[in-house]
């Protein structure tokens, strides 16, 4: 059953216009030229003048032929003559009778002839306005799923190859968006996120410092009892008191950029101070390129303490394996890349759990029981404010690695490390 065109639609505009342009022509040919066939049918085919002009040729004939003073050579041309006009009438009645034949079978010849151009007309109208208006349509479904956020429909790589240029080039580049509106609803995602959770730590932060003070004191007072009981339970009081002000504190630096001008900061020497400091038996920690002067812009009390909370992850890591009483040392390892300065962190821990190397970036992940989820976060935080990008992978063998990758530069003259 043949479904009725939507002429609205483009295949049905398509499929009009390209009927009309081939029936209209064809129409106006059959019409011009069975009038001029009938025109020139009655105007030569008709017998009955040729009758009379025949039949008075003849009775002048006649006369000649019957006269018998008539001259020898005009009777024998008069004879001749009639013979000629005989079958000359002939052939007039034969065209006579096929004129009259033909103006009965032409209306029924132009019909037929009609009909089978207006379908040969219809069937390549269809045929063609279907290849011209189907990718359009499909441009239009994947421009409304690119609306909704719907992904879009893997194409038939076939059917895309007989496509021509500027659709596949127009498909192309609805790809190209579709990766880019992606991108760009994952990135106004992570800023929503990352929004609310600024808000809510700061929120936290205030709410946990006004008590702290009065706790930290009353602590203090408890810790100083003689009262043996007393003196414990304040100390383990002042423990959970100093966790929860460092608690405070990070919630209190997320979101927020690295306070006062940066300055030229010496990682080598970074290092090393961080290094005696966290470990002074110098069993916990090995250091590579440490001491050797590698200089970034920016602030080292927040570069410290991304290299610290890294360090910190490590050794947590390192007691979670359970391998032995003197687990690996942390390596820590300083070394350029052209103009970057790389800083890794290694560990033998357990490694970076399954399918979460992105997720252990964002604020609500963490693997530890008593964790905040915000020490990768603001390790990020810090690094990308000072121009870098932090990776974290699995490390061969077992563990794993962070990798800090800052812009190098030199010391200008007259301008001190930090």
């Amino acid at each position: 059953m043949l479904r009725r065109p939507n002429f609205r639609s483009l295949r049905g505009r398509l499929f009009l216009a390209l009927f009309l342009t081939a029936a209209v022509p064809t129409i106006l040919l059959l019409v011009g030229g069975s009038l001029v066939l009938r025109e020139v049918v009655m105007g030569t085919g008709s017998a009955g003048p040729w009758d009379e002009v025949a039949e008075s040729g003849q009775e002048l004939l006649g006369r000649i032929l019957d006269d018998p003073e008539a001259d020898p050579a005009l009777r024998a041309s008069a004879e001749r003559h009639r013979g000629l006009l005989s079958e000359s009438l002939r052939f007039s009645r034969i065209y006579a009778f096929l004129g009259d034949r033909v103006l009965l079978l032409l209306p029924l010849v132009a019909g037929g002839i009609f009909v089978f151009a207006a379908g040969l007309s219809l069937w390549s109208a269809k045929q063609v306005s279907r290849s011209l208006s189907r990718p359009v349509r499909d441009i239009v479904l994947w421009t409304e799923s690119l609306g909704r956020g719907e992904p879009l429909p893997v194409q038939d790589p076939d059917r895309e190859g007989r496509e021509i240029r500027e659709v596949r080039a127009l498909r192309s580049g609805l790809r190209a968006m579709e990766r880019e509106l992606a991108l760009a609803r994952a990135r106004d995602l992570r800023e929503a996120r990352h929004r609310s959770w600024t808000e809510m730590a700061r929120r936290i932060a205030h709410d946990l410092k006004n008590p702290l003070t009065p706790m930290q004191m009353a602590a203090r007072t408890a810790a100083r009892s003689s009262d043996p009981a007393a003196a414990q339970a304040g100390q383990v009081l002042l423990e959970e008191i100093a966790r929860l002000d460092e608690l405070s504190r990070s919630f209190a630096q997320f979101g927020r950029p690295p306070e006062g001008p940066p300055s030229l900061v010496d990682l080598g020497e970074l290092l090393v101070h961080l290094g005696r400091r966290i470990d002074p038996e110098g069993t916990q920690l090995r250091l590579h390129g440490a001491g050797s002067e590698v200089f970034v812009r920016g602030h080292p009390v927040a570069l410290e303490r991304v290299v610290r909370n890294l360090v910190a992850n490590a050794l947590d890591a390192q007691v979670l394996t359970g391998s032995g009483p003197e687990p690996d040392p942390v390596e820590i390892v300083l070394e350029t890349s052209g103009d970057r300065v790389l800083l890794r962190v290694m560990d033998r821990g357990p490694g970076l759990p399954p399918g979460a190397a992105d997720q252990i970036w964002e604020p609500e992940f963490t693997t530890k029981r008593r964790g905040t989820g915000l020490g990768l976060p603001l390790v990020r935080q810090v690094v990308e404010a000072h121009g870098g990008r932090v990776t974290a992978r699995q490390r061969e063998a077992g563990g794993a690695i962070f990798e800090v990758s800052l812009p190098m530069i030199h010391e200008p003259s007259g301008e001190s490390a930090s």
